[in-house]
């Protein structure tokens, strides 16, 4: 559902545009990196497909985020994702796609550049 290599294309942070983030995420089954100036992030992706809106948890296992867990909504269009997270601090899950003024919300616009992962998978 998710495989591939994504790249950042649009980034809100509670009302307010962020610089699109330089990062580049590779997808692989049940395994995640994210490789970006903040660092180099690996851990895990919990996909509930039954959830709605549809739920993720990346439980980071090494790198910025390593001991924390991003409990996270996002949506399908194609070779687009969204993702919406909240970063107040109570690893509160979304229930919308929003990042409201106050919020304290993240929401990213994603795109599939790739669906193959056969030249990243030694990386994860």
């Amino acid at each position: 559902m998710l495989d591939g290599v994504w790249i950042a294309q649009a980034a809100e942070f509670s009302g307010e545009s962020l610089p699109v983030p330089e990062s580049r995420w590779v997808i692989a089954g049940t395994r995640y990196v994210v490789e970006s100036a903040a660092g180099r992030d690996e851990g895990d992706l919990l996909v509930d497909a039954e959830a709605t809106p549809l739920a993720v948890d990346l439980v980071g296992r090494s790198g910025p985020n390593g001991d924390k867990t991003i409990r996270a909504i996002f949506r399908l269009r194609g070779d687009l994702m969204q993702l919406c997270y909240d970063v107040g601090g109570d690893n509160r899950r979304p229930s919308t796609f929003a990042a409201s003024r106050g919020s304290m919300r993240v929401l990213v616009r994603y795109r599939r550049i790739s669906e193959s992962v056969d030249n990243e998978e030694e990386k994860i």
